[in-house]
């Protein structure tokens, strides 16, 4: 179960990353509710922080998503 939740929240994190390469731009998440929208040409720091943190998120729960497959297999 845990590692099916980690498999979905790893493609939507590749999703977003993936339509803000195609769009060049990105929506981020502040604190509480609040939400930005940095564009590639505009805010270029922010884009990319915020893509490769998005990335970075995308690869380790798709990681931890196998590891618990495999563990929960043995």
């Amino acid at each position: 179960m845990i590692a099916t939740l980690l498999l979905v929240t790893g493609i939507l994190f590749f999703w977003l990353v993936l339509k803000a390469f195609t769009s060049r731009e990105i929506e981020a998440r502040g604190w509480g509710f609040s939400t930005r929208i940095y564009h590639r040409d505009s805010e270029p720091v922010m884009y990319w922080v915020s893509c490769l943190s998005y990335l970075v998120i995308a690869v380790w729960t798709t990681v931890f998503a196998v590891m618990a497959a495999l563990s929960h297999s043995s």
